[in-house]
């Protein structure tokens, strides 16, 4: 902090703040969106009077309204006094604040500035709703003459790491009291914003790369940002023994206050440093004497391309490949044999690729099209790539190489750093990959180190153990890939980031949020927003990316579907061929050599691999930093696909990928079959409400839910970990309280938003937008929620999961315990229900929806059957594998065939047992208006948009001697905006239509059709597949399957699908009826999708606690499987008995009470103990990152 004083009073400030001399260290500004020192002029202004202190109307002032001002501009102290402009300020590029004070000889005075930002009227990726305050003190002696002075932002506590607050600050506190405690006045006459305490030294350009002996010119900008005249005096200081000196031109110059004036910079490129070397050049300026700025350019001397992708050598590598070995020579092919005439660069990037391995001019031709920055994200990075491998080619003119370089200038002043997570890390390597093309190495620090910048992704994006936080498998992949392609980009010019020790982040948060947790999940819909578990060591390397994978990866290379992320092999992706160039580590080789010839990399493949490579995917792990513990049984000569592999799920939430699944039983695995996805098997979209209301919820996954609510996102454990011959086992633990699922989904921002309208989408205006029906709650005022309303809290409730696998099956041991009652919901996602039987199985209930609750995610768990149990239930599962079974990328992965589960709910033994249809995406009928006429008069009319909720029940009493009775229909698509999956489909259906008549016989709408009495007009009648002369039948669906409407089955249905305008005619002549009762609605699930539909299955019961016992068996074939019976002696004690004869004893200990709890697997034969193995024994030593 400086001071300017009027006098030469002496003045004392303290910071207060402990983060400013660690701040000094970044190159960057926090968060900002201009590298330091390279702004433009039209952005500044050297200062901005907060008010208009003349009232003239004209000079650099900021509008707004003083509060608690009094006479001569001054505050009673202690308070305060508040300025609140009419509109939010922009001052990141700004240096901070100026204060006029004036205080009494010795008077000493304890100072405090607040600034606030608006609260934002919709979030926008990591932002808050909330608005933020940021706060600075100091401490001022007086010396009975007004002083100004220089608050700078840094200084305060929210600009590192949260420089984004200064993007937009509304209002502004000073006040304060006086060190004796005394009562008084104190003069602030003026309050600026100023650019710089005396001078602002910037240039939009500090960084430029020539060739040996070019000359490299500057335009330096220095501007007076204090209230006198400054002879100002500038001078290159040199660090330590450089050897490219810059000229200056003028070296003096005067400026009025408020002045700004140019020098030239000039460089001269020395042979002494190499291609793709620099130093930087310091030039100081004085004023009027004393240090006034200071500005930092950076000279390179010009590496040649290209570099980006790689370097000649590796691109000869590349071309040497390809002459070697004929799988390379068979991928280059793929790149000669492209054809496109789509413009983009993505499309065009494999033209840049063939004219580096064919040097034929005709592909540099081709790819220069793809040339061009108006574009985004990868598409951006492509086209800096695509100008780095043909620079050579010849193709572009030298004005073509000075355009380019231009508009790379100007795109990297619209690169806007802007949080942790997989597209904000997309963005800071469009900035990095920018910054390297042109080779501005000022711009290349500020995306490489500023907050929000790739150093800031790496350090508080990965996890201690390796994952990256947002724990989506797929975006991990992402992550890892441009992290490494990035580390190889920057390689030739001195940055080693593949060797690099990297400075973790060790505080939870990693944006700028409300400092408040609870208003956070409220606002993000139950999303807490930060990271948990602790780092071991005090360092992070590149390669911990992909060593996270390797022990969670089945034998061939695939891994589970985790949060938001699907299913992914890493054998079908490149990642591994270049963690294995970059590193060399056997166990990525083996992972490459899983690829095939025909599906290696020709960028980054190496062409001779280890003979000898470690087996992957046959090891037990856990992973404490994401929270994912992989089980593998450890059956002796068993291929390890026959193994049976789990995952069990208790780490870091993930931010927005995040699901609220803590105890999770994630994934199982065996025969190269991806049983389990949980959440994952049921994908909408993030455009979607059921994105944040059923896709991210507890009930969507396999984990015992509370009360049908989410789980809430609170830092969970590893109690214990086993690795045995016959048993591989795991506890872990949370204690968390239980919330409504986000009311309707997360907030979306209305698009092409009217004067006068909210920000935010309101609930039924979103439905609409995405053309489908929910039901409304209310609260107790009457008024539905707003959108993403989580509603109260339970109170904590102790959940504990253990997970136990064998040679045959799983065990699944819970534990809950809350202070009141609750309905407890053990849930499965599973596929194709085949049946249940066993201890006094009963049939209950038929229900159309699990609960009818329309805050919870439950109530879109449709046609519901309830069985109750007094024993062991045995409910049989057959997932099938083939090409119907795949509903969108992030469904089933497996090998073609099938697979069998048994489910046993062994405890408690008095239970209810559930099966319902899951909501998964298939056809929605859209936008549907019904009208109901007797006689052509009108009786009844409405419309909605059914889906999989949504039945219009009809019951109109029909008047003595009507002739007509008309039912019409009219069906449009009325989705707005992109990004919704849930397509429009034939699927309206009239169901349980009938007519009462005077003598009370019921006539269904199938009897009056066989007898001539109704009639259809406009409406589909045929079968999708099926002739025309076939038409559809009573109880069947479009697709041949059966009609449920909201829940309900229906036998005898019409169909009710319009082309245009359609219309049921029934002639009421002679019939004498009396009352119409009818149901329209949309069939779901559509087809003879019964054996594919997935089903949520439940074990529930209630009570103040819980326990659960539950074991599965997944086997291949219908007759396979190995056990005869379960049985549940205790909530501890549990007996499975083999068919072989083969009996099991498990005994779980202290799953309740202890910090460790453990258990003990007994194998017994002829009842001889056989085999036992204990939790506790040196047997279980985990494996662990």
């Amino acid at each position: 902090m400086k001071f300017f004083s009027f006098s030469s009073a002496t003045a004392l400030l303290l910071f207060l703040t402990g983060e400013f001399i660690q701040a000094q260290m970044l190159p960057g500004l926090a968060g900002g969106r201009v590298a330091k020192g390279a702004e433009r002029e039209a952005a500044l202004e050297p200062w901005l009077t907060l008010g208009n202190l003349e009232n003239t109307g004209e000079g650099a002032f900021i509008p707004g309204t003083w509060k608690g001002v009094g006479s001569a501009r001054s505050i009673t102290i202690p308070g305060k006094a508040t300025f609140i402009a009419e509109s939010g300020h922009n001052w990141s590029l700004l240096y901070g604040l100026r204060l006029e004070i004036k205080l009494s000889k010795d008077q000493i005075f304890h100072g405090e500035v607040v600034l606030h930002t608006p609260r934002r009227e919709a979030k926008s990726s990591y932002r808050t709703t909330a608005p933020v305050s940021t706060r600075a003190k100091f401490s001022l002696i007086g010396s009975g003459r007004p002083e100004s002075i220089d608050l700078p932002f840094a200084a305060f506590d929210k600009f590192y790491p949260y420089g984004e607050t200064f993007h937009q600050i509304e209002k502004i506190e000073i006040g304060g009291s006086f060190a004796n405690g005394s009562t008084g006045r104190l003069a602030v006459p003026r309050v600026d914003v100023i650019a710089a305490p005396v001078l602002k030294l910037f240039s939009e350009t500090r960084s430029r790369a020539g060739g040996e002996n070019a000359d490299i010119n500057y335009q330096l900008k220095v501007m007076n940002c204090s209230n006198r005249s400054q002879s100002v005096t500038l001078a290159h200081h040199p660090y330590s023994k450089h050897v490219m000196n810059a000229s200056i031109t003028p070296k003096q110059i005067t400026l009025k206050p408020g002045e700004t004036k140019s020098a030239a910079i000039t460089v001269n490129v020395t042979d002494r440093v190499p291609p793709g070397g620099r130093e930087r050049q310091k030039i100081v300026a004085l004023a009027n004497g004393q240090l006034g700025g200071e500005i930092e350019f950076i000279t390179a001397r010009k590496l040649s391309h290209p570099y980006l992708v790689h370097t000649p050598e590796r691109w000869q590598a590349v071309r040497d490949k390809i002459n070697n070995y004929q799988w390379a020579k068979r991928a280059a092919q793929r790149y000669l044999d492209h054809e496109t005439t789509d413009s983009r660069p993505g499309s065009r990037w494999p033209y840049a690729v063939a004219w580096q391995i064919s040097r034929d001019r005709k592909y540099a031709e081709q790819a220069k099209q793809g040339v061009r920055f108006d574009v985004g994200g990868k598409d951006l990075i492509q086209a800096c790539e695509i100008y780095d491998m043909i620079a050579d080619s010849g193709v572009f003119s030298k004005g073509d190489h000075i355009r380019i370089d231009r508009e790379i200038r100007e795109r990297m002043h619209r690169i806007d750093l802007s949080g942790v997570a997989n597209l904000e890390l997309q963005e800071a390597r469009c900035g990095f990959t920018l910054a390297l093309t042109a080779q501005d190495f000022a711009w290349f620090e500020h995306f490489l180190y500023a907050t929000d910048g790739v150093y800031d992704n790496i350090a508080n994006g990965i996890m201690p153990d390796g994952w990256w936080y947002e724990g989506s498998v797929n975006y991990n992949v992402w992550v890892s890939r441009y992290i490494c392609k990035m580390a190889l980009a920057a390689e030739p010019f001195g940055v080693n980031m593949i060797d690099h020790y990297f400075t973790p982040g060790y505080s939870k948060e990693f944006r700028r949020l409300t400092d408040d947790v609870e208003t956070r999940k409220r606002e993000f819909g139950g999303k807490p927003f930060q990271k948990f578990g602790k780092h071991p060591v005090p360092r992070l390397t590149l390669d911990q990316l992909w060593d996270s994978f390797i022990d969670h990866l089945s034998h061939d290379g695939q891994i589970y579907a985790a949060n938001d992320g699907g299913e992914w092999s890493l054998t079908s992706d490149e990642g591994f061929e270049i963690a294995y160039m970059m590193w060399r580590k056997p166990a990525f080789a083996a992972l490459v050599k899983r690829r095939g010839e025909d599906g290696r990399s020709l960028l980054y493949g190496v062409p001779e691999l280890p003979e000898h490579t470690p087996e992957i995917g046959t090891r037990s792990a856990w992973s404490d930093g994401i929270g994912f513990i992989t089980l593998r049984s450890q059956t002796s000569d068993r291929h390890p696909s026959e193994q049976i592999e789990m995952s069990l799920k208790y780490g870091t939430h993930g931010a927005y990928h995040g699901h609220f699944d803590r105890t999770n039983f994630n994934s199982m695995r065996r025969y190269d079959r991806s049983f389990y996805s949980s959440g994952h098997g049921l994908w909408y979209s993030y455009a979607s409400f059921m994105y944040g209301m059923f896709v991210q919820s507890s009930v969507n996954h396999n984990m015992v839910v509370v009360d049908g609510r989410n789980q809430e996102s609170v830092e969970s454990r590893r109690l214990m970990f086993h690795s045995g011959p016959r048993m591989q086992a795991a506890a872990v633990e949370t204690d968390a309280r239980w919330s409504y699922p986000p009311y309707l989904g997360l907030q979306m921002k209305r698009a092409n938003r009217k004067e006068g309208e909210s920000a935010i989408l309101p609930g039924r205006d979103r439905l609409a937008a995405e053309d489908v029906y929910m039901p409304a709650a209310r609260g107790a005022d009457g008024r539905e929620p707003e959108v993403a309303d989580i509603g109260d809290w339970t109170e904590r409730i102790l959940q504990r999961r253990m997970a136990i696998v064998t040679d045959h099956y799983i065990v699944l041991a819970d534990y809950l315990e809350g202070e009141k009652e609750h309905t407890f919901d053990n849930f499965l996602q599973i596929r194709g229900f085949q049946g249940i039987q066993g201890d006094g199985v009963k049939t209950l209930r038929h229900t159309e929806q699990m609960d009818t609750n329309p805050r919870l995610a439950t109530q879109l768990i449709t046609n519901c059957q309830w069985w109750s149990k007094d024993g062991t239930s045995r409910t049989r599962f057959r997932t099938i594998y083939d090409n119907k079974s795949h509903l969108n990328w992030r469904t089933l992965k497996g090998k073609e065939g099938d697979l069998y589960a048994d489910i046993y709910a062994a405890w408690p033994k008095q239970a209810e047992i559930m099966v319902g249809a899951a909501p998964e995406v298939r056809h929605r009928a859209g936008w549907t208006k019904f009208t109901i006429e007797i006689d052509g008069k009108m009786v009844a009319e409405d419309e909605f948009s059914p889906w999989i909720l949504g039945r219009k029940d009809i019951d109109l009493q029909i008047p003595e001697n009507a002739q007509t009775l008309t039912l019409k229909t009219r069906n449009e698509d009325r989705r707005k905006g992109g990004g919704f999956i849930l397509s429009k489909g034939d699927c309206l259906f009239w169901g349980g239509g009938k007519l009462e008549l005077a003598t009370g016989q019921k006539l269904p709408f199938s009897e009056l059709q066989r007898e001539g009495k109704l009639t259809l007009n406009g409406i589909r009648t045929g079968v999708h597949g099926r002739p025309e002369n076939s038409p559809i039948r009573p109880g069947e669906d479009y697709h041949g399957g059966p009609v449920v409407i909201a829940g309900k089955p229906f036998q005898e249905t019409l169909p009710a699908q319009p082309k245009g305008d359609g219309e049921v005619r029934i002639n009421l002549r002679n019939l004498n009826a009396k009352r119409l009762t009818v149901a329209l609605g949309a069939d779901y699930p559509q087809g003879q999708v019964t054996k594919y539909q997935r089903h949520s299955y439940s074990t529930r019961t209630t009570g103040k606690s819980t326990y659960f016992l539950t074991v599965i068996e997944p086997f291949e074939e219908k007759d396979a499987s190995m056990i005869q019976t379960v049985e549940a002696r205790s909530e501890s004690e549990l007996k499975v008995v083999l068919k072989d004869g083969t009996k099991h004893s498990i005994s779980i200990r202290e799953l309740a009470d202890a910090k460790k709890p453990t258990v003990t697997f007994r194998e017994l034969k002829a009842g001889k103990v056989v085999a036992e193995e204990n939790s506790w024994t040196s047997d279980g030593a985990p494996l662990a990152r």
